[in-house]
C-alpha cells in the first residue's frame, strides 16, 4: 500500500468525524455510569459536597463539592457487597449480602451470612436485628433521588441525609446506608 493510499484511506475528513463522534460517545457512555451520592441538609433537603461516588460496580468516597472520587470503599455486584483491598477496587472480604428485601452483615471471602442489618419496606427502610431479621425503628425514607432519616416504628420522615444524582443500584445504596 502506498502512502498516498493509506492517508486516503484512514486520514480524510469522513474517518476523523467518524472516530470522533466514536469516541464522543463512547466519553458519554462512561460518564453515564457514573452517579453521585452528596450529603443533603434540612427538612427540604439542601445539597451539599459529595460523600460518595459509584461506579460501574465499585462505591468510592466522594470529595468536595463536585464529587472528585477518592479511594474505593466497597466492591459490589447483584447480591454481594465487599470492602475494597485497595484504593483501586481490589474485592477484599465480605460486607454485605442481600436476600430479596433484606440486607445482612456477611464475612469471609465468600460472604457467609451474618445477622440483618436492614429491611427495605417500599420506599422505607427499617433496621433489622437477628438472624431472622425483625423488624425494628425505622431508619431512612428514601423520596425520589432524597434520601431522609426516619424515626419510630413506622418510620417517620425527618432531616434529608443524602441526595443522589444518577442511578445508584439498590445494593450500592443500601450498602451506603447500612453503615449510618
Amino acid at each position: 500500500m502506498t502512502k498516498a493510499a493509506y492517508n486516503n484511506m484512514f486520514c480524510s475528513h469522513g474517518t476523523r468525524a467518524v472516530l470522533l463522534a466514536f469516541f464522543c460517545a463512547v466519553a458519554m457512555h462512561a460518564s453515564a455510569q457514573t452517579a453521585i451520592v452528596k450529603f443533603a441538609y434540612g427538612t427540604f433537603g439542601t445539597t451539599g459536597d459529595a460523600a460518595y461516588i459509584v461506579e460501574g460496580d465499585r462505591i468510592y468516597q466522594g470529595c468536595g463539592a463536585f464529587g472528585s472520587k477518592g479511594p474505593c470503599l466497597f466492591v459490589f455486584n447483584e447480591e454481594e457487597v465487599f470492602h475494597s483491598s485497595s484504593a483501586n477496587g481490589g474485592k477484599g472480604m465480605g460486607a454485605y449480602v442481600a436476600d430479596g428485601d433484606k440486607l445482612f452483615r456477611c464475612s469471609g471471602s465468600f460472604c457467609t451470612k451474618g445477622p440483618c442489618v436492614l429491611i427495605l419496606e417500599k420506599n422505607k427502610v427499617f433496621r433489622g436485628d437477628g438472624p431472622f431479621c425483625n423488624k425494628t425503628d425505622g431508619a431512612f425514607v428514601i423520596d425520589g433521588n432524597t434520601v431522609f432519616l426516619a424515626e419510630g416504628p413506622f418510620g417517620n420522615k425527618t432531616d434529608a441525609l443524602f441526595h443522589i444524582e444518577g442511578d445508584v443500584p439498590m445494593i450500592a445504596l443500601l450498602a451506603i446506608l447500612a453503615g449510618w
